[in-house]
């Protein structure tokens, strides 16, 4: 009978579809602190900790359907996070390239000095 009902709430209503993604992010997300993943996989947790708290704000303002794409990603990440805390650095790279989410090593910034003048214009 409860599956019943759970599948009731999937199919038919979009908050409970946003709400059974929710407690389904939060699982998986304590699974990875289970595993370490809050200092193994520093980069993963935040993001799927990021992703959820958004997708409970967005929940809150009756903004299901943003709430579930969220809550997804969320989730997305946090078996990530268990990945990477489980197998190791080689895995989260291999994981990073697969959802073309790279951080650059460096970011070069132009450079700029506002003190020196513009050089005037021939007429």
């Amino acid at each position: 009978m409860p599956t019943v009902v759970l599948l009731l709430v999937l199919v038919g209503c979009t908050a409970g579809r946003s709400v059974f993604h929710v407690w389904s992010a939060e699982r998986s997300l304590d699974d990875a602190i289970a595993a370490g993943a809050d200092t193994r996989a520093l980069y993963e947790f935040t993001l799927a900790r990021e992703y959820l708290e958004k997708a409970k704000e967005e929940s809150g303002y009756s903004d299901y359907k943003d709430a579930e794409q969220l809550a997804r990603k969320a989730e997305k990440w946090a078996v990530q996070a268990l990945e990477v805390s489980t197998h190791g650095s080689s895995e989260r790279e291999r994981l990073l390239q697969e959802v073309e989410e790279v951080v650059p090593e460096e970011i070069t910034q132009p450079t700029y000095n506002p003190m020196v003048p513009l050089e005037p214009e021939d007429d």
